[in-house]
């Protein structure tokens, strides 16, 4: 039952990716073990293995299974977008799901309700956690897979796309004494990454943070960062736990989570009072948006948080040009001009390469020549994804604006009012450099 098909020559590409090591998350090893053994045992236990193997190989974060009586359609997503993999006859699905979901220590028997479950694997080197949702639908089942790293892919902000001049700009603010910095992206467009490599970036040798997290968040271990835990089975209130670590003046109190209303106030005093700073995050479209969000969840706080906010950091995820395979070209005046780059100023724009249809691609005399598509991208003409920044550093006519209105629009006019670059400008920048194409500017802001 662990093959695709008997009649069949092909290979699925569960038979063709690297097999993966399983680790269920349960503490005593020995009942890991059996776990273990007894999901070998299991006709869907390779295909499972191989099939998340085949899609880290492929650069997919996400895969998606869609169970229906003929079989199960798989989509893997890759760079943002989801492409379309061979499916699986159904037998064989259910026998592989059946390992994924007992592994992750859900219901393998439950096909109908709403499951959740996670296991964390080793593909060669690489660690990964696999993150499982399922949930029954009038066709049958549907199952959403994340893949999270364990290591992030970039060193550096500029490795993301943030342009040095920025950069620097970003370094002094996060060096700043009796300051708040936040840290926005939308909703699974890199957030986390963007915190770990703006943590990366401050000087963490001469000066203490100290983070306040929730037992089991999942936060990444950073080296001169020390974790403060609270809740779960610490018996410590986030309020507590804050409180005590006031006591020793860190430098930098960081929250991954907005904190509550106390605990932002006992920071606060720490930053009006001994100079020391507050880092941030929250879901946010935009820099100006996640400002807005910060001051109205801390009403009575507002005018302080104001007085004191010296950044914020907002990106949008993008696609980025395959450098082996770019074409580039020069572009007409009207499009400089519809893009808001002054003529002269950049002499050649890039775009992907993308494979012709098979009848077009023959040679000079008309006989088939078949094209071979790009070997780095594998013809997709975008290799990874790069984020477009943004860098709002308020003055004062936009910190007096925010205790006023929360109208976005308006906000975003003073800002630029004020020499901030919004991301729209940033993203122009961005095809300016030759690192995306104009169809994903395009796309970027068809979003809603």
């Amino acid at each position: 039952m662990a093959k695709q098909s008997a009649a069949s020559d092909e290979q699925h590409v569960w038979q063709t990716g690297t097999q993966v090591e399983f680790s269920p998350k349960i503490k005593e090893r020995t009942e890991a073990q059996s776990l273990l053994v007894l999901a070998r045992q299991g006709a869907g236990y390779e295909v499972a293995s191989g099939l998340l193997g085949h899609a880290i190989q492929s650069r997919s974060t996400h895969l998606l299974l869609d169970f229906s009586q003929r079989g199960c359609a798989i989509r893997y997503q890759i760079d943002g977008n989801w492409e379309q993999v061979p499916p699986l006859e159904r037998e064989t699905a259910d026998a592989m799901l059946y390992a994924i979901k007992q592994l992750c220590l859900m219901n393998p028997a439950d096909r109908r309700s709403q499951q959740t479950g996670s296991i964390d694997i080793k593909c060669v080197k690489d660690k990964y956690e696999v993150k499982v949702q399922s949930q029954g639908v009038p066709t049958g089942e549907r199952v959403l897979v994340k893949l999270e790293a364990e290591k992030i892919a970039f060193d550096r902000m500029t490795d993301l796309g943030m342009r040095d001049k920025m950069l620097e700009a970003y370094k002094d603010h996060l060096n700043s004494d009796g300051t708040i910095v936040l840290v926005t992206a939308p909703k699974s467009e890199g957030l986390t990454t963007s915190w770990v490599l703006s943590l990366n970036t401050a000087d963490r040798l001469i000066r203490d943070f100290q983070s306040f997290e929730e037992e089991g968040s999942g936060e990444p271990d950073i080296i001169n960062i020390s974790p403060n835990y609270y809740g779960g089975e610490t018996g410590k209130s986030q309020e507590a736990v804050v409180k005590s670590a006031c006591l020793k003046e860190p430098d930098v109190l960081l929250f991954p989570e907005l904190p509550l209303s106390e605990s932002m106030d006992m920071a606060l005093n720490q930053v009006e009072k001994n100079d020391k700073q507050i880092m941030t995050r929250t879901v946010a479209r935009t820099a100006t948006e996640g400002l807005v969000m910060l001051l109205a969840k801390y009403p009575e706080l507002a005018p302080r948080i104001a007085a004191k906010i010296r950044a914020v950091i907002g990106q949008r995820l993008i696609r980025r040009l395959c450098d082996n395979c770019k074409v580039g070209f020069e572009p007409p005046p009207q499009l400089l001009k519809q893009l808001g780059i002054p003529a002269g100023r950049v002499a050649m724009l890039y775009q992907p390469f993308l494979l012709p249809p098979i009848e077009q691609q023959v040679d000079e005399n008309g006989n088939p020549a078949p094209i071979t598509p790009c070997h780095v991208c594998n013809g997709r003409g975008y290799y990874g994804r790069i984020a477009i920044f943004e860098l709002l550093a308020p003055g004062e006519k936009l910190r007096d604006a925010l205790l006023k209105t929360k109208d976005v629009a308006q906000l975003n006019a003073i800002a630029k009012s004020e020499g901030h670059r919004s991301l729209q400008t940033e993203a122009v920048l961005t095809v300016a450099r030759g690192l995306t194409g104009l169809d994903e500017l395009k796309k970027l802001f068809a979003k809603k």
